[in-house]
């Protein structure tokens, strides 16, 4: 994601403005995680998500975020924290006592998901689940990707389910439903768990300075602590 991130701020080169897209999707729910959690109404969450990538755009905060040495992980968050605070701040002094508090029925069930239960710590929690899910979507994309490019994506979107699945009993049936013996089935299973781990690792080394393998499972193994 380094390496989008150099792509998304060097507007005078191709493809500038496709990273810059794929970076503001891929990170968009950490980012509306983090801010729902901490109380935003519904309403205004959206706005505030699209400020914010806006914001990092006109500081030009992005083009010197490799040179920290820190994670983009972290980076975003102090980034969306500061951009927060002072965007509070601001608010404060042109309208005292003016907030919004969120009420439950107005969330939608996944703005609700997200932002449960409301305390202290969960606007971290849910950027840094958030942040995980948005790892293993991109795995998944490109796993879709190269199983479609092999004319298998009917074979990919059946097995794909069970990355995370542990039930083998509906093995059976799905091995059924695709007229392949069993065997095959737990053996195609086994090898898509396996790349996708592979795959996850990578992302996860993308959105780190020079990472070792030691750094890689460091973050991962902080990133699963968030998973509750």
């Amino acid at each position: 994601m380094w390496t989008v991130v150099r792509l998304a701020v060097a507007k005078h080169l191709p493809g500038a403005e496709r990273a810059l897209d794929r970076l503001c999707r891929t990170y968009e729910r950490p980012v509306m995680a983090y801010i729902l959690g901490g109380g935003c109404h519904p309403d205004d969450a959206e706005d505030l998500k699209q400020a914010f990538f806006e914001h990092l755009l006109a500081r030009e905060s992005l083009a010197t975020a490799e040179e920290s040495g820190v994670k983009l992980r972290v980076f975003l968050l102090t980034k969306l924290r500061s951009f927060l605070i002072d965007r509070h701040r601001r608010e404060a002094t042109q309208k005292r006592g003016g907030g919004r508090v969120v009420h439950w029925g107005d969330l939608d069930e996944g703005q609700a998901r997200l932002a449960e239960p409301v305390d202290p710590v969960t606007p971290l929690i849910a950027y840094q689940r958030q942040w995980v899910e948005a790892l293993a979507a991109n795995a998944l994309a490109t796993l879709r990707a190269e199983y479609a490019d092999r004319g298998q994506l009917e074979l990919f979107d059946a097995l794909a389910p069970y990355i995370t699945k542990s039930g083998d009993e509906r093995i059976a049936e799905l091995a059924s439903s695709l007229d392949l013996p069993e065997g095959t089935v737990k053996s195609a299973i086994s090898r898509l768990r396996t790349k996708c781990q592979r795959l996850i690792r990578q992302k996860v080394a993308a959105t780190l300075d020079e990472p070792t393998p030691e750094d890689i499972e460091a973050e991962l193994a902080e990133l699963m602590g968030y998973r509750g």
